[in-house]
């Protein structure tokens, strides 16, 4: 898991550096202030173990954002990354016009990619032995390269996910067995306890996801119930799929009704516990935070770190970071930190 990390010119952050990070990391702050930028950070940081899951990312990021790949090399130019996983210390500089250079502390050899010409050969080595090797088309077209391989990182962006996806996720837990399809269930019950089955349909045309109901008894396309459901569905299924993983998630209670949010709060937190994954959330909503607090409250749970983004007078913004009972004792307050 990430400990701490540091962000050096990534779009709006100048100079970013975030300690004593825990599993459940809550970030927030005012619009326009950084919070989906940070999650961005956290992912070309997460990424950088293989080229071909920073491409990716990179490219994910893009998407997202409704950007032009062409922009890329001007996007990315002179960020400065850098991290402490589990005692290996990574930065990351990218002059993309120029070369990436990517240095890894702690370990028997120091890792440098220089991508100078159109295609770069990554050889990883670790105690005289072989552990990586990847490829790297810099000036090719990302889309053509997009890879299906599991990686141990997920982003859930803030807009509402489309069927097709949710029945990929789901196709995902059903490979991990019945045990978690059923807890998958279990927990959907929280926002609908009509809901008794949810299972992949092949239609003519594509995959969907069926959900059916007790009570009235029918069987419906998931994107026929609310927001909230496809949400939750989409949240649970990343995070089951995910063990050992790192999952982040753009504003976390969107499309939520608020009396189920602290519910929602203790299934997260039960599943990231158990399935030892860090987890880094959004939120601009009062009722979300003091759901998370009560949900820790209730379930003796300390691994809690609030990040509240803030902006200075000269518009250069710095965290407030608060550890578990520093965030209880502020929200208790009565102290606003969205």
């Amino acid at each position: 898991m990430l400990t701490n990390f540091e962000i050096n010119n990534y779009k709006c952050f100048n100079d970013l550096i975030i300690d004593k990070v825990s599993q459940i990391n809550l970030i927030s702050g005012k619009n326009n202030v950084g919070k989906t930028a940070f999650l961005e950070a956290v992912s070309i940081l997460k990424s950088s173990d293989t080229l071909r899951n920073f491409r990716n990312n990179i490219e994910s990021i893009f998407l997202r954002r409704d950007l032009d790949l062409a922009d890329l090399e001007k996007y990315f130019e002179e960020i400065k990354l850098s991290l402490a996983l589990d005692g290996i210390i990574i930065r990351i500089e990218s002059h993309f016009r120029d070369e990436l250079d990517i240095e890894i502390e702690n370990l028997d050899r120091k890792l440098q990619r220089i991508f100078d010409d159109s295609e770069e050969l990554l050889i990883l080595y670790h105690n005289d032995e072989i552990k990586d090797i990847s490829n790297f088309q810099r000036r090719s077209n990302l889309r053509n390269h997009s890879t299906r391989q599991k990686s141990n990182m997920s982003f859930i962006d803030s807009s509402k996910p489309n069927n097709e996806y949710l029945t990929e996720l789901y196709s995902s837990v059903q490979d991990l067995g019945i045990e978690k399809l059923d807890k998958l269930l279990e927990y959907l019950q929280i926002i609908d306890k009509n809901i008794i089955r949810i299972e992949p349909q092949l239609t003519e045309r594509k995959s969907v996801l069926r959900v059916t109901l007790k009570n009235p008894n029918r069987s419906l396309i998931s994107s026929e119930l609310g927001e909230g459901t496809n949400r939750f569905i989409e949240i649970l299924c990343t995070l089951l799929a995910n063990t050992s993983g790192t999952v982040l998630i753009d504003e976390v209670e969107n499309g939520i009704h608020y009396t189920k949010i602290y519910d929602i709060w203790k299934a997260i937190i039960e599943i990231v516990e158990k399935e030892k994954i860090q987890l880094f959330v959004t939120t601009h909503d009062d009722e979300s935070i003091q759901a998370l607090k009560r949900a820790s409250e209730d379930m003796k749970y300390e691994k809690i770190t609030s990040i509240s983004l803030e902006k200075d007078e000269d518009n250069i913004i710095y965290p407030i970071i608060r550890k578990h009972n520093s965030f209880i004792a502020t929200v208790d307050s009565g102290m606003d930190i969205r």
